[in-house]
């Protein structure tokens, strides 16, 4: 099919007369809009941001959101983490008055948790970082004594999603999996650590005070 091409010369009477009287009144307004900005310089802007008007609509947008993310997303830079430990830690129901010990506390930086939250004890007890190394971005081991407290201050991986805690616990309740939690990015605070409570054989977050 051929195209024709429209010019006024080649179109029917009605339809010349119509395009020619569109592009000679076009053409008067661009003349008219084009000379008033130059004979008033200051009003050239005003034709510039006339003319891109959507264009940059749409870059202040961008940069309005962009400043929204900046002030109502949490920035975490350090991964703070508080770790307070009772008494009575790691003793062994199996054991005859079975005295408290230390224990060690792994701290897993990972994209995602589901890989995590399939994995065994077994697995973490012995080579953590290898059964995560597909979603594990840093890992730390805390030492926490009976009766004390101590503190973690890590680099917050950027990519880093979820942060898993583990307590190597000589007895673990398997049953209950209470000797493991994860902490999503969004449960963190840039400023204020999270604090995790190690009982005889489990661990327990502490809920944020208002």
């Amino acid at each position: 099919m051929r195209l024709l091409t429209i010019f006024p010369n080649t179109l029917p009477w009605s339809w010349a007369t119509t395009v020619a009287c569109s592009l000679t009144r076009l053409r008067k307004e661009h003349d008219v809009l084009f000379n008033t900005a130059w004979k008033n310089k200051f009003c050239l802007p005003a034709v510039v941001l006339l003319l891109s008007g959507c264009g940059l609509t749409q870059v202040v947008t961008d940069s309005t959101v962009s400043a929204t993310k900046s002030i109502f997303y949490k920035q975490i830079k350090v991964l703070h983490l508080d770790f307070t430990a009772r008494e009575a830690l790691n003793t062994d129901a199996s054991e005859a008055n079975s005295a408290s010990q230390p224990v060690l506390v792994r701290v897993y930086q990972l994209r995602d948790d589901k890989l995590f939250q399939k994995t065994v004890y077994q697995q973490l007890a012995g080579d953590g970082d290898d059964a995560l190394k597909d979603d594990l971005l840093a890992s730390r081991n805390v030492v926490i004594k009976p009766g004390t407290a101590a503190s973690l201050d890590m680099p917050m991986e950027k990519d880093a999603k979820f942060v898993a805690v583990v307590g190597l616990f000589r007895n673990p309740d398997l049953a209950k999996d209470q000797w493991r939690l994860v902490l999503s990015r969004e449960e963190l605070d840039p400023d204020k650590a999270r604090t995790i409570e190690l009982g005889n054989n489990n661990l327990t977050l502490i809920a944020v005070k208002d």
